[in-house]
């Protein structure tokens, strides 16, 4: 699998740094700066110094050094080597075509520009701006604008939104529309105690949580990355409402994927019209139904479907009618400490 490696490139006091730092900092990747490699060759004085030791190995090297410089430190890393690179930063043409060959690097080019007056106010070395910018290397950098995938004007840009841009550009978002979060809503009914349901759900899932319970939930950041990498949430409701918990929760309606209400019925007396308007306000793709009374009485021993009664059996076939929805879980006592499952996902 490809390494992807953010190449950053553009004039003094562009915010390269700033864009590396963020993105090494919100996604764990692994912030390269291009002086440290020129320290490796000599190059521990001025800033004037490192411009001329860029040039100098530009020519010995074809461009190569900074690719020689990434590999390397790829290789230090071994099989623990990040999935992303941020490189601070390329100031050449040669550079770039250097990276761009190198094998098992899927290079993304990323220029950020800035007017010479907002360079100048941001500089960290104000005493030599004006020399450092009128070098022959310092000139080139503004050419490499026409050879990015991406190109962001700071001055326009604040810093965050720059990351915004640049995360999407990459990818690194994942797909919106991508549905992974499912719910556990309780139904209308007293005593419905989603806790086995969640337990014997919480092993397929990378990020189980309550909005509204006492733990700490995940962070807008940690979701993003949960969804990012493809992996599914386990959303388990205190209230009667689907779209209440997602609104609690921070996620959007287009990420759920699947919604569980779950209900306990005696059989008789059992709640029809709570269980209509349950489904017309959550629209459930799924029923966790608990048995309870005569049902748990003459089912408790069940452990398929089809060991039910045929009352119960009948009794599941209207729950589903009325619903909408099958009933994939099923828990044939109060006290059951398994469930019936039947989830077709």
């Amino acid at each position: 699998m490809a390494v992807t490696v953010v190449v950053v490139s553009g004039p003094i006091g562009a915010g390269k740094t700033t864009l590396a730092q963020g993105l090494a900092r919100r996604f764990v990747a692994l912030h390269l700066h291009s002086k440290d490699f020129l320290r490796k060759h000599g190059g521990d004085g001025s800033r004037r110094t490192r411009q001329e030791l860029t040039v100098a190995l530009d020519r010995e090297t074809g461009g190569r050094w900074l690719a020689d410089g990434v590999l390397a430190a790829l290789r230090g890393h071994g099989l623990d080597a990040p999935r992303l690179i941020i490189v601070d930063a390329a100031s050449s043409e040669a550079q770039l075509d250097g990276l761009r060959g190198s094998p098992g690097l899927r290079v993304v080019h990323v220029h950020l520009e800035t007017p010479e007056p907002e360079q100048a106010r941001r500089d960290a070395e104000p005493d030599s701006f004006e020399a450092a910018w009128a070098h022959s290397a310092e000139r080139a950098v503004h050419a490499l604008a026409s050879l990015a995938e991406l190109v962001v004007d700071t001055a326009r840009t604040p810093p965050d939104a720059v990351l915004v841009r640049v995360a999407s550009r990459l990818g690194l978002y994942g797909r919106l529309g991508e549905r992974l979060v499912d719910l556990i809503v309780p139904g209308p009914h007293d005593g419905v105690d989603t806790r086995p349901l969640t337990a014997q759900l919480a092993p397929h899932y990378a990020v189980l949580f309550r909005p509204d319970g006492p733990d700490p939930r995940p962070s807008r950041e940690e979701l993003e990355d949960a969804f990012a990498r493809g992996h599914h949430v386990l959303v388990e409701s205190e209230g009667p409402s689907a779209s209440g918990c997602i609104q609690a929760a921070g996620i959007a309606p287009g990420r759920v994927r699947r919604v569980v209400l779950a209900c306990r019925s005696e059989g008789r007396a059992f709640d029809w019209v709570g269980l209509r308007e349950a489904a017309s306000l959550n629209a459930p793709t799924d029923l966790a139904l608990i048995f309870a009374g005569d049902l748990a009485a003459t089912n408790w021993a069940a452990r398929r479907f089809d060991q039910l009664t045929d009352a119960a059996r009948h009794h599941l076939e209207e729950l589903e009618r009325v619903a909408g929805a099958p009933v994939s879980f099923l828990a044939p006592s109060p006290e059951a400490r398994h469930l019936i499952e039947r989830r077709p996902w």
